[in-house]
């Protein structure tokens, strides 16, 4: 036996254990589980508002989990979210989309923006690492919920895939059941049937009964919320509403301020300041679906008061530009675009939610914008998030600019060329301040600056 390697009895033994106990006993390897699921979708909103959407996770596990730079997104980056907090132990999450009134008894953890389009999406859950934890690919339509009584899509076990779409169900009730145990499911109550009275006549020639028709309710969808300027046209449409049985539909707008209109395209013109629910039914001659945006009109309120295009020093570092909101509200310039002239820098496009107070300065550097200042011949135009130019202003010219270094250019008296003169030194927001103690601000400002 030289040479050859020797088993003893004990080792075949040990070893004929271990091929039995794998055989008898499979569920001792690991598995994978979620450690947090995509729990519950209200992709339908509530019934005050289509627009009052909310997403549950929950956590299966025996540990809380610290949930910090997770993201839960869509695969069309609408909505996006990066999450934040913990999730106890067998726990829930609630996010709400906007603000925290979408639940209004029940506080949110997290307020996310982004809207679920009712025909489906298809979200990932991954951990601060990027890993996928959960799946719910629905971008072939939603699995469960009731868009026309405003019941929820509950998942039944969060420990099976969440793309099974015998893993779903709708809520038994509307409204769902956020941070809490999902119910039972929707009760299907069996219709009775009564035998025909004379069922041969319904048939045939080959004993055929053709089945009966049911007709579903259309699907609303009339866009998405609008911020515009008071005497702007507005454009809606309805073109993303859509009828699971392709019947032809009717629209009815309605704008908040007393005008209607009908048809899948409509515009309007709002004469006031405010804010406007604009209503959009969708009717298929016996069903129909509402659905609701905010639309937001601001009076034309922002100026640019002020900019710097020759600063002493760098111009990278030093210049830039100054707008004033000369209402008495507060200026949301989301999506809203600061330029210069045609072929100069791309435009900066105003994040999501910012805001000017009434009566107060903000100042743009360029290193935030990316705009850069010629020290000649340049304009600086702000519009609004439909593309409208509101006000602009415009460097005097070569001589005045390019011999004035750290010298602005700032919002003047209208007898003044384009409405701008040069200052001896910049007045970054505050009020503006020029030779002689002359007055730069017109009455229209509201500020008596000199």
């Amino acid at each position: 036996m030289s040479g050859r390697n020797k088993i003893s009895f004990c080792e075949i033994k040990f070893i004929g254990w271990l091929l039995f106990l794998g055989l008898t006993y499979p569920f001792l390897t690991s598995g994978n589980t979620n450690q947090v699921a995509i729990n519950e979708i209200a992709w339908m909103g509530t019934g005050t508002s289509s627009s009052d959407e909310w997403l549950e996770l929950y956590n299966p596990t025996d540990q809380t989990i610290d949930l910090a730079d997770w993201t839960l997104k869509a695969a069309d980056g609408s909505p996006e979210i990066v999450l934040s907090g913990i999730i106890t132990a067998q726990g829930y999450f609630l996010l709400e989309r906007t603000d925290d009134s979408s639940l209004p008894d029940i506080s949110a953890d997290l307020i996310y923006t982004g809207a679920l389009s009712n025909t489906g999406k298809n979200l990932e859950l991954r951990d601060n690492q990027g890993n996928l934890i959960d799946q719910v690919d629905c971008s072939e339509g939603w699995f469960g919920g009731d868009n026309a009584t405003k019941q929820t899509m509950e998942r039944k076990n969060p420990q099976t895939s969440g793309n099974d779409s015998t893993n779903w169900q709708t809520s038994q009730s509307a409204g769902g059941t956020p941070k809490a145990q999902n119910s039972s499911g929707q009760e299907i109550i069996p219709e009775e049937s009564e035998e025909p009275e004379e069922t041969e006549e319904k048939l045939d020639a080959e004993g055929w009964i053709p089945p009966t028709i049911v007709n579903h309710p259309p699907i609303a969808q009339a866009g998405s919320d609008i911020t515009a300027l008071v005497n702007q046209e507005i454009n809606f449409g309805a073109i993303q509403s859509t009828d699971p049985d392709n019947d032809s539909l009717t629209f009815f707008w309605n704008f908040g301020d007393g005008a209607t209109e009908t048809g899948e395209k409509a515009s309007h013109i709002y004469l006031y300041p405010g804010q406007y629910l604009v209503s959009l039914l969708v009717s298929d001659g016996e069903f129909f679906d509402l659905d609701i945006i905010t639309v937001n009109i601001y009076n034309q309120s922002i100026l640019i008061s002020e900019f710097l295009p020759n600063p002493q020093g760098e111009d990278e570092n030093n210049e830039w530009i100054e707008l004033f909101n000369q209402s008495d509200q507060v200026a949301n310039l989301t999506d809203w675009q600061l330029d210069d002239q045609d072929g100069g820098s791309q435009p900066f496009i105003f994040p999501e939610n910012t805001l000017i107070a009434p009566q107060q300065f903000l100042v743009l550097t360029r290193a935030v914008t990316k705009i850069a200042l010629n020290n000649g011949d340049d304009n600086v135009v702000i519009g609004d998030g439909a593309g409208a130019s509101l006000v602009s202003g415009q460097a005097l010219n070569n001589v005045l600019v390019g011999t004035s270094a750290g010298a602005a250019i700032t919002k003047g008296d209208d007898n003044i060329a384009n409405g701008y003169e040069a200052l001896l030194k910049d007045t970054t927001g505050s009020g503006n301040i020029a030779n002689g103690n002359k007055a730069l601000y017109d009455n229209r400002t509201g500020n008596g600056n000199i």
